[in-house]
């Protein structure tokens, strides 16, 4: 079988195209036939290891109606007494690589990746990026030494990993070079990358959106001329400058990043990019292209399309089970309740559910809850051609708090954590996360209990959420940004919140504001009740 290079120096596009796009010419029908196929080949190599042991307790399914019926949904916490201490004996296939991303409390979550997974890895993220570039179905812009600025974290995070197994699926013109990234801090690779591409330009750039608004806004504001003039010493560096200022010059407008480089696709990855689209695409010049990736899966689970619309997942990745909102709901409300799920071909447009993932090709999770909510935006795309099912990500179905895809996920005991080492006696407090005018925000709403200065607050709360969790220190030494807001609100006002809602007859466990992920409507009562007592 021919490689992609060999095929792109032959012309043979619709090759290429059908290779690593061809799943979105896929029937549900033919989908679902490739996901069950691959789950009982995933099973056989379960059954006969002792993963299957530990956690089909004896039984051994064969089929995907066994398998749901028999198996359990799971938490990392089933898989950290294992995979923390990388029991590669127990593992369905042995793994030629391990990869952690964050989990609670800044600790690592493992996903030991096969063979198969790791070059699927690659495999899928070069689908992506011949999706980024294509305008229209079919169309393979492609090229040998196209420059790609990808500004993720290195190995053993799964993004690193990715990275390197992109890397042998095809010769990009890594900026700066794979094999150093690895040695630089975030903020030096950040650095690194445009400076170098001042002088090789960039085709294409993959980065978590909140870094791609940052660059430009810095452009925007006029900080990008400081940064361009050191590194005028180089003729091509020199030029590109030049056309750039040109561009800007006869736009009327500040000079910005697309002046500089005209890419021919732009990767984003956090949650909050379908906000940010229009921006991105100012600064850019190009429509950012969504994907959803996760280290549990092996990264890449769902692409966008040419017209980066609504995300689609792939099918040879992992086995896709979907829990609806109210089965997730009814769990919280009785924890002893196990949820029913659904499979692609039943779900409903419209509807948020949470992903259950099984990995395929030998890896380690099995009806896997990666606390994810998706919500399925259409069941089809006649005018694309397209006939399965849509998505975008919804949130998180367990009351993490994620900060635009950059820190680690921010749960209740440490946020509570940071606010009861901060000093200030507090009857209680709600927090979630909001969009502000400069991007997503923490807000917290604390009733203390003696007066204090808003400002000391938020001050040591950031400062001990920093200690706490090195990926939300990052947001400031890497980006320069404070996301956290707090809002006092007056003595008396939770009180008052749970007086009202027990003349409205709220049972006892809906009489006090959640802790995280706070509603609108209670927000909104917590602060008009707040401004009655001032």
């Amino acid at each position: 079988m021919q490689n992609v290079v060999e095929l792109l120096r032959m012309g043979r596009h619709d090759e290429i195209w059908r290779m690593y796009c061809g799943f979105l010419d896929l029937t549900l029908a033919e989908f679902m036939a490739v996901q069950e196929r691959l789950l009982r080949e995933q099973l056989n190599l379960v059954n006969a290891s002792p993963w299957g042991e530990l956690f089909f307790h004896g039984a051994r399914p064969t089929t995907m109606a066994d398998f749901r019926q028999i198996a359990p949904l799971t938490r990392y916490e089933d898989y950290a007494p294992y995979l923390g201490e990388q029991r590669e004996e127990l593992l369905p296939a042995k793994p030629v690589i391990w990869a952690h991303t964050s989990g609670r409390s800044g600790q690592y979550k493992w996903a030991p990746y096969t063979q198969e997974i790791y070059t699927q890895a690659g495999v899928h993220i070069l689908a992506g990026f011949i999706l980024a570039m294509a305008r229209r179905r079919g169309e393979v812009r492609l090229e040998e030494r196209d420059v790609l600025v990808y500004n993720a974290p290195p190995r053993p995070y799964g993004s690193g990993v990715a990275l390197v197994s992109v890397e042998e699926q095809f010769p990009f013109r890594f900026v700066p070079p794979a094999e150093l990234t690895e040695s630089l801090t975030f903020q030096e690779r950040l650095e690194l990358s445009y400076q170098m591409a001042m002088v090789t330009g960039i085709d294409l750039v993959g980065s978590i959106t909140s870094v791609l608004i940052k660059i430009g806004e810095r452009f925007a504001s006029g900080g990008g001329r400081s940064g361009i003039s050191r590194q005028m010493l180089h003729p091509q560096a020199l030029w590109r400058v030049g056309r750039a200022l040109l561009r800007s010059r006869l736009a009327g407008r500040p000079l910005l990043p697309k002046d500089l480089w005209p890419v021919k696709g732009v990767i984003c990855g956090g949650t909050d990019t379908g906000l940010y689209k229009e921006l991105i695409a100012e600064y850019w010049g190009a429509t950012p292209y969504e994907v959803y990736a996760a280290t549990e899966p092996g990264m890449v689970t769902a692409l966008q399309a040419w017209d980066k619309k609504g995300l689609y997942f792939l099918p040879d990745v992992v086995f896709l089970e979907f829990i609806p909102e109210e089965e997730w709901v009814r769990q919280r409300a009785d924890p002893t309740y196990t949820p029913q799920t659904v499979l692609l071909d039943e779900v409903q447009t419209g509807q948020r559910y949470e992903l259950v993932i099984t990995n395929l090709n030998g890896g380690a999770f099995l009806r896997y809850r990666l606390g994810d909510l998706v919500r399925f935006v259409a069941l089809a795309d006649p005018e694309a051609g397209i006939a399965l099912p849509s998505m975008v990500s919804a949130g998180r179905s367990d009351d993490l708090i994620d900060l635009a895809g950059f820190t680690g996920l921010i749960d209740e005991p440490m946020l509570g954590r940071a606010i009861f080492d901060a000093g200030f006696a507090y009857e209680d407090w709600s927090a979630r996360k909001e969009i502000g005018a400069d991007g997503p925000l923490l807000c917290i709403y604390l009733e203390l209990r003696t007066a204090a200065s808003v400002d000391d607050v938020q001050a040591r709360i950031h400062e001990n959420l920093k200690r706490l969790n090195p990926f939300y220190a990052d947001l400031e030494s890497v980006l320069g940004i404070r996301p956290l807001r707090v809002t006092l609100l007056q003595p008396g006002a939770l009180r008052a919140y749970t007086l009202e809602r027990q003349a409205a007859g709220a049972d006892l466990a809906h009489l006090k504001p959640p802790r995280m992920a706070t509603s609108d409507a209670i927000i909104e009562d917590l602060l008009r009740l707040s401004r009655s007592l001032s």
